[in-house]
């Protein structure tokens, strides 16, 4: 077992002020999931000045009057110096039982002197064609950050609507980074789209038994990317369909016509994307919605123009599209629905502003021409 396989620092309820919002130099990449009961869960990660780094942190929050008003964290997953791993990307998802799941990543780090970094890069030099030449690799004051192979790890509460929350033990469930809601298919498999980088294909986990148990496949051969952030929607015939990122100006896609077993060709879709995260999945009222950066061009500072759009033909063209917010640097939506309404975060530069948005609206808002989005700051240290 790798350490990141091993260790976790679960706090519950913290009190430390090294976790207060007025002290965080970054925080991003938010994600939000809203109970039976209406309660609206939130989490992202922070700690540290950038991402990576040795001290970065996951936290989660809740509001109970529908985004008015928010908690303090009521738990934080931090990262380890003494065990060399860090911790990143929270990712929440109300489960079909009404369990608050709770998914973070862990990827080992170590401790290196820029000496040591410059050997292992003349060594890089090299080495041609292997995994190893090939994987980024960050040194971020004094850590190194090249371990590609994360482990995905996993928390419940079972009674997410309770005046005290109890968070089970938390445990490593499969290999990979999880940076979307998984999906549940007619059939009752479970898809979960963890990703990994070392892999030329796409990699993702089922599950049979209501993740009682796992089995990690690969997909179609991935199209070029960093980071592939796969997400996947059923069609009403059955078909799964999987988007992912790109260097290529448009999400990737691949089709499954036997509920993941096997998949088509990955081609390039229509759908313009920077290379960035974007949201896809179905509405309560059968639409598909998708939230996305609509333009081609993958520089990361031209993250602009965060969009909400319907489909009426299961993600053939998109009827309806709506600007939420033109600036540059917005990113990484993330989307629930309770009671009619549609419950959606992103931020806005994790370093500068730092700012994690939510709001709510309804389908006929985004029909509407002369709909105006409500965008409130959930967090801006």
């Amino acid at each position: 077992m790798t350490n990141a396989e091993k260790y976790v620092k679960f706090l519950k309820y913290p009190k430390d002020p090294k976790f207060a919002e007025n002290i965080r130099q970054f925080q991003g990449c938010p994600t939000i999931a809203v109970t039976k009961g209406g309660r609206i869960f939130m989490g992202w990660y922070s700690g540290g000045t950038c991402e990576p780094h040795i001290d970065n942190y996951n936290l989660l929050v809740y509001s109970d009057d529908r985004g008015e008003t928010w908690s303090e964290p009521v738990c934080i997953i931090e990262s380890s110096r003494e065990h060399c791993y860090q911790a990143l990307d929270i990712q929440l998802w109300i489960d079909p039982e009404g369990a608050l799941n709770i998914y973070w990543v862990q990827n080992n780090a170590l401790p290196k002197t820029e000496e040591e970094i410059k050997i292992i890069l003349d060594e890089r030099k090299k080495i041609v064609d292997s995994y190893e030449a090939n994987q980024p690799l960050c040194y971020v004051d004094g850590w190194m950050f090249n371990d590609f192979v994360h482990c995905e790890w996993l928390c419940k509460v079972t009674n997410p609507d309770a005046e005290v929350l109890e968070f089970s033990e938390p445990k490593c469930v499969f290999p990979g980074f999880l940076r979307c809601k998984p999906i549940v298919l007619k059939n009752g498999r479970e898809i979960y789209c963890a990703y990994n980088q070392a892999q030329e294909e796409y990699l993702y986990t089922i599950s049979d038994d209501r993740a009682k148990s796992y089995v990690t496949k690969l997909g179609a051969k991935r199209l070029s990317t960093d980071c592939d952030e796969p997400m996947c929607y059923q069609k009403e015939n059955g078909d799964v369909v999987m988007l992912a990122r790109t260097k290529l100006d448009y999400l990737a896609k691949t089709v499954s016509k036997d509920n993941g077993e096997t998949w088509s060709d990955t081609i390039l879709s229509d759908i313009p994307n920077p290379m960035t995260r974007f949201y896809i999945g179905r509405t309560p009222t059968g639409r598909i919605i998708m939230v996305n950066n609509d333009h081609t061009g993958h520089d990361y500072g031209q993250r602009r123009d965060m969009t909400v759009m319907l489909s009426e033909d299961d993600g053939e063209t998109w009827k309806y599209k709506k600007v939420i917010d033109r600036r540059n640097f917005v990113s990484y939506p993330d989307v629930d629905f309770y009671k009619g309404k549609i419950y959606l975060t992103y931020d806005r530069e994790r370093i500068g502003a730092k700012e994690i948005y939510f709001l709510k609206f309804t389908e006929e808002d985004i029909m509407n021409p002369d709909y105006e989005f409500d965008v409130k700051i959930v967090s801006k240290p």
